[in-house]
């Protein structure tokens, strides 16, 4: 497993849940370019790892999940007339959201305190505290929301308050959010991490190829024209009925009366 200074990442072995927690409690966990690259590889550990099913990111300290991209680094950058490397940093992001959308496994946001919306994007599953705050503040700072959430808050909510939330800045709640829809459910704060467990739990409980054939029908074929993506639904079903899994879920359900106990293949 690799090491990490920016992010913390733990598996446990017999839940098959991994969790990412963003480390820089001191900066409102600020994705720099460090941190990115240490969250890019630890979605690759848990994305390759047969052991892990679902995966959970939270932040660390009690202010923030994650305040977005490190104003000082970017700053320091735009002084040092360095804009290539804010467009390097803005690229690779796009790149990451790309391959959590693509991943074949849930990830949950356990969020708490400021989150910035451009960072919950790509997850599938939002778990909020009572305390937490969403929004985009890019443009209170002079520079229009990046990482692709222009183009994809859009699609998750109506235009309208897309634009509301682009073109102010305004940090809303939890609430807010779960009334907005891109909040799953909100809870007291010393539950967070608990509810975020018991929801991942409920999902590895389900075929791990079933899940994943399941979010890319929602997240690659939901891309297509109607037609292509029902064909795409197709396919991905067809799929399963070549899996041990599915002939594990049928015999279990149907003919012993039990809970299937499913192994990825």
């Amino acid at each position: 497993m690799s090491q990490y200074s920016h992010i913390i990442y733990s598996k446990n072995i017999e839940e098959k849940i991994a969790v990412i927690t963003f480390n820089r409690p001191e900066a409102r966990n600020a994705m720099n370019v460090a941190m990115l690259t240490e969250f890019n590889n630890a979605l690759h550990d848990a994305a390759y790892d047969n052991g892990v099913w679902c995966i959970i990111i939270t932040g660390a300290g009690d202010k923030a999940f994650c305040s977005g991209g490190d104003a000082k680094e970017f700053l320091a950058n735009v002084e040092a007339g360095r804009i290539g490397e804010i467009e390097r940093f803005n690229r690779f992001n796009l790149d990451v959201w790309r391959f959590m959308e693509k991943m074949r496994k849930p990830i949950i946001a356990a969020v708490n305190g400021f989150c910035n919306i451009e960072v919950i994007q790509a997850v599938d599953l939002v778990v909020a505290s009572q305390n937490a705050k969403f929004g985009l503040p890019e443009v209170t700072i002079g520079v229009s929301p990046g990482a692709g959430i222009t183009i994809r808050l859009p699609r998750f909510i109506s235009r309208y308050w897309a634009k509301y939330l682009l073109f102010t800045g305004e940090w809303i709640s939890a609430e807010e959010g779960y009334r907005l829809g891109f909040v799953n459910k909100v809870v007291p704060y010393e539950r967070l991490m608990d509810e975020a467990m018991d929801l991942a739990r409920k999902i590895v409980k389900n075929a791990p190829l079933a899940v994943g054939a399941t979010k890319a029908c929602v997240n690659l074929g939901g891309e297509m024209p109607v037609d292509e993506g029902m064909e795409y639904q197709l396919k991905e079903s067809i799929l399963m009925f070549h899996t041990e899994d599915l002939k594990e879920g049928i015999r279990a359900r149907f003919y012993e009366k039990r809970e299937p106990k499913f192994s990825g293949k």
